[in-house]
């Protein structure tokens, strides 16, 4: 459940965790990761099977949930189109009338019809109920790995390994749209929601085209630099999403095919690009077994799914209960969201509390937030440390003391460079005695030759010799310190100019080797 901070007028502590340089550990899980981990395969039952019983004798290139309300899906691979039953996962249909490999079956938004392609550049219409063949589209010269339904409901989108893309109508079984302009094949398409005029596709020439159907010509070119797998549409077509290789790249229409932002966080090729119910989420799979969730704003990733194998295809259905998943092995991977079950019992209600009562102040106390809620919460009051304190109170000597009393070397370099900028440096060294200045000497000892820390410890040492340099002969404690730091010095310096001598070394040697060629 995200949460929502009120401003407070805190003092701002220093901020010294950029100089912590520590592994990343594995925190407790977000409510965003137990919702998505809640996702179960579905399980034997009497009216269901387990997911390992959805398997096809080839790869699952596609599968579809119905939109008509239904948890029917579909799933395409080998030379059939399988309808599943989704509430009881039992087969409903198989549907095999495919000279060839069959792809990309799409249930209409009905659910009455559903059409596939073929690699015998055939593209079928079937009636769902029956299986009986209703009509064929002939005009494609090479296989045909997409096919969805447009928004009308009459109009069929095509694309094939012959570089066009086609637009049908299946009232007249008639071609209404051809596009060209592709030079590989295309093997990926995405509608805009609410539009019936235009549409994406994506080749392997690595462009991604928006075509008007009125002038059946491309009205943006975007180049992707990549084979393109897979195309989404979102924000009712004002940008497209585009994955090729390991990488989504998200792109701005209005602006002319603008990139706004490319992330990657699968290991081999993205095969699959899906959008949740809520229209927040989007999920892609890939080769590498794992299912990414991201958040459609930021495009972060909020939580992953590993599934048995190499992915496909993935969908999920129009209330987020169920996701499946077409693998390479040929299975297909069902899993549901699981609902915890409510007593039927309803709990006794008690009486109105009382005002004035203990059950009256503690009203709503117990009262757990949903999980789109968003919690509300005053920020609570950080406590200070001692050098925060210091340098809230501008008294800089004692906080850079406070400082050096924790030992800790990320917090006194947090609080030199707090001073450096606020041009408190020479304020907080000044005015010392021998007990307050030998941390200070001890700390520059061991650290000035850090690479992270050295720019500011250096201008730190020059401040301190510049102060102190006349008080040099008063102890014998500091006067030894005074002396490692200079003989460190001349052995930096010393190492400075014998590397000098190498780099003028080994350029010669280039420079020979060069003239020498």
């Amino acid at each position: 459940m995200p949460s929502v901070s009120l401003p407070g007028p805190d003092f701002q502590s220093v901020d010294y965790s950029r100089f912590v340089v520590e592994s990343k550990k594995i925190g407790r899980s977000t409510p965003e990761e137990r919702y998505w981990s809640s996702f179960k395969p579905l399980g034997r039952s009497v009216d269901s099977v387990s997911a390992g019983d959805y398997s096809l004798l080839s790869s699952v290139t596609s599968v579809h949930f119905s939109p008509s309300g239904l948890h029917d899906f579909c799933t395409t691979g080998g030379s059939a189109v399988r309808v599943y039953d989704g509430e009881s996962g039992k087969l409903k249909k198989t549907i095999s009338r495919f000279k060839g490999i069959a792809y990309s079956g799409n249930i209409r938004k009905d659910g009455r019809l559903i059409v596939a392609g073929c690699d015998n550049s055939h593209i079928s219409l079937f009636n769902l109920e029956s299986g009986s063949l209703m009509r064929m589209f002939k005009k494609h010269t090479a296989s045909v790995r997409v096919t969805k339904w447009l928004n009308n409901n009459t109009n069929i989108l095509s694309c094939s390994d012959d570089k066009t893309a086609r637009v049908w109508d299946v009232t007249n079984e008639a071609q209404i749209h051809c596009f060209r302009g592709h030079n590989d094949y295309i093997r990926s398409a995405t509608l805009i929601h609410g539009k019936d005029n235009t549409c994406f596709t994506g080749s392997y020439d690595g462009i991604v085209k928006l075509w008007d159907f009125k002038s059946s010509k491309s009205i943006l070119d975007i180049e992707n630099g990549s084979p393109v797998e897979a195309l989404l549409s979102i924000h009712d077509g004002d940008m497209v999403l585009s994955a090729a290789g390991n990488e989504i790249k998200v792109w701005d229409v209005r602006s002319g095919g603008k990139l706004l932002r490319k992330f990657s966080n699968h290991q081999k090729t993205i095969t699959g690009l899906q959008v949740d119910a809520t229209g927040t989420r989007l999920l892609s799979c890939s080769l590498d077994a794992h299912v990414k969730i991201y958040d459609l704003e930021s495009f972060q990733p909020v939580s992953q799914k590993k599934l048995g194998g190499p992915i496909l295809s993935i969908d999920i259905n129009r209330n987020n209960s169920k996701l499946i998943a077409g693998l390479t092995s040929g299975k297909v991977v069902v899993q549901v969201k699981k609902v915890q079950k409510t007593s039927e019992q309803p709990k006794e209600i008690r009486g109105t509390p009382f005002p004035g009562t203990y059950r009256y102040f503690m009203r709503g106390a117990s009262t757990k937030g949903a999980f789109d809620d968003y919690k509300i919460s005053m920020k609570k009051k950080r406590k200070l440390k001692e050098y925060d304190k210091s340098l809230k109170a501008f008294r800089y000597k004692k906080a850079l003391t406070s400082a050096l009393n924790t030992r800790s070397h990320h917090v006194v370099v947090g609080v030199l460079e707090e001073l450096q900028q606020r041009s408190g440096l020479e304020a907080a060294i000044r005015g010392r005695d021998d007990s307050s200045l030998e941390p200070l000497l001890s700390f520059l000892l061991k650290f000035l030759f850090t690479p992270r820390y050295a720019s500011l410890l250096v201008d730190v040492c020059t401040k301190v010799l510049d102060i102190y340099a006349n008080h040099i002969g008063g102890s014998v404690l500091i006067d030894e310190l005074f002396t490692k730091l200079q003989k460190k010095l001349q052995q930096e310096l010393h190492t400075l100019k014998e590397l000098t001598k190498l780099n003028g070394t080994i350029e010669m040697l280039l420079y020979n080797n060069a003239i020498g060629k």
